[in-house]
């Protein structure tokens, strides 16, 4: 079923009518921390496609390679003893999906969007009980347009639903978990530098 998901929402984004706006494609590349003792950091490498079909509506498909470290952490889970239970130390890919709204004014493009993704983790088919979930993700983003290209900043804070990111910032506005809150979104933070082609 989340194959058949992610192949229907990959065939909408790539077959879009010809009265289309317009769409783009392009490539992203961030670092993050990688856990160990050195604290040095993995390149993290990615895909875009988006498209603006209508005026200011916007939707995008990323796909981010993530390093075997990082996919452990994000499969790892509490158990119901409270203990933490590593994740899958294998490579992998996570893919967002998001809709939302673009703002092109002169050479400055500014986008905010909302979405899901899910984690396939590589030769999946030999772990049953990987994968499988929707996560959610929110993205705010600028950059600069030069005609058919251009090169943006973005910052994308991932969850693991959409019921725990509607928490957080609920929990924004209560003086004794702001923090909480706000810890939650620094984590969860994954900013990236983009760039585009325009067509």
């Amino acid at each position: 079923m989340r194959k058949l998901v992610i192949a229907l929402l990959m065939i909408a984004v790539l077959t879009v009518p010809t009265f289309a706006i317009g769409w783009e494609v392009g490539i992203h590349a961030t670092v993050a921390p990688s856990g160990d003792a050195e604290q040095s950091v993995d390149p993290i490498f990615g895909f875009h496609v988006g498209i603006s079909p209508i005026a200011i509506l916007y939707a995008s498909w990323d796909a981010l390679a993530l390093p075997p470290n990082m996919i452990q952490g994000m499969t790892g889970f509490t158990d119901e003893n409270g203990r933490w239970v590593q994740g899958y130390y294998r490579p992998g890919f996570l893919n967002m999906f998001d809709v939302g709204f673009r703002f092109l004014l002169g050479p400055v493009a500014i986008f905010t969007t909302v979405g899901t993704n899910n984690i396939y983790v590589y030769r999946q088919s030999e772990l049953p009980d990987a994968g499988g979930s929707w996560g959610a993700n929110l993205r705010l983003g600028a950059g600069l347009k030069f005609g058919f290209w251009g090169v943006s900043a973005t910052g994308t804070v991932i969850f693991p639903s959409f019921g725990y990111m509607v928490e957080v910032f609920k929990q924004l506005g209560s003086a004794d978990n702001r923090q909480w809150a706000l810890d939650q979104i620094v984590n969860g933070l994954v900013p990236s530098l983009m760039a585009t082609l325009y067509f």
